[in-house]
């Protein structure tokens, strides 16, 4: 069937993976305790001797606030998408087995099964068919 529809179970997991690897690298830039709070900004501050001017400080306070909010958000979303990707994976990958054990039950019942009702010789012995008389 060209042009169905497909799910590469292995990209899933390989998305997820280097998601959840990214998010830790952002939790390792943060104080113990706070990683998902987004605090690691406030490490950039400059008060008024480092900046020289007023207006300088308080923009970059302002910036590094919002920074804040949004490195906090990112993670959140993050990990509730990587919760996402993952239960959408697992979902694939259970479908995938059910079908292919489907698909194995049937193709024993089709190969195994003997459809003429007649008996099976027991194992090791061999049927041969009578000669007509």
């Amino acid at each position: 069937m060209s042009g169905g529809f497909g799910v590469d179970l292995d990209a899933l997991k390989a998305a997820e993976t280097g998601i959840t690897n990214t998010v830790a690298e952002l939790r390792k830039a943060g104080y113990h305790g706070q990683e998902r709070s987004g605090q690691t900004v406030v490490t950039f501050k400059l008060d008024l001797e480092e900046t020289g001017h007023q207006v300088i400080t308080d923009g970059l306070d302002e910036v590094l606030d919002r920074y804040h909010w949004w490195v906090r958000g990112l993670i959140e979303g993050t990990e509730e998408f990587v919760q996402a990707l993952a239960d959408t994976r697992s979902t694939y990958q259970r479908a995938e087995d059910q079908v292919l054990s489907s698909l194995k039950s049937l193709a024993d019942m089709t190969f195994l099964a003997n459809p003429l009702g007649q008996q099976q010789a027991p194992s090791g012995a061999q049927c041969r068919p009578e000669a007509p008389r």
